[in-house]
């Protein structure tokens, strides 16, 4: 065999088994979602932005009061021009009305037996201030 033809076999051998790696490991494949694991889903920034999900949903159903976040029980995140994140949250409604801002101290559920369950997909490109709700499911 040509010494060319051995270098140019062993570049495609590289270029495939790098391309099949790539795909496996989830971090590395882009514009897929990636499931968040426990701890990501612990951060606070996370249930910030689970919280902004909920008041944005019980505005936009036009209740009277705002809906706190009780639990977070899935979470997956993508990244394109920004991140899109994907949540299940189980809500409760509060006491505080819609139209004051939300304050976690104070805005505490109801009955925190009384529950829904939200899917929410947030967008957002924190480096100019834009957080949007792009979708949202009920139960």
């Amino acid at each position: 065999m040509q010494p060319h033809t051995i270098f140019a076999l062993t570049a495609l051998v590289v270029v495939y088994s790098s391309a099949g790696l790539a795909s496996k490991n989830p971090r590395r494949t882009r514009g897929e979602f990636r499931q968040l694991d426990a701890k990501e889903i612990e951060e606070e920034e996370l249930g910030e932005l689970a919280q902004f999900a909920a008041t944005t949903v019980a505005k936009a159903e036009k209740r009277a009061f705002h809906d706190a976040v009780l639990n977070i029980t899935e979470a997956h995140q993508q990244t394109v021009a920004g991140w899109n994140t994907k949540m299940k949250l189980v809500v409760s409604e509060t006491s505080c009305p819609i139209h004051n801002p939300f304050d976690v101290g104070q805005c505490i559920p109801k009955n925190a037996s009384i529950t829904r369950q939200c899917d929410v997909l947030v967008y957002e490109r924190p480096w100019e201030h834009i957080k949007e709700l792009t979708s949202f499911y009920c139960h």
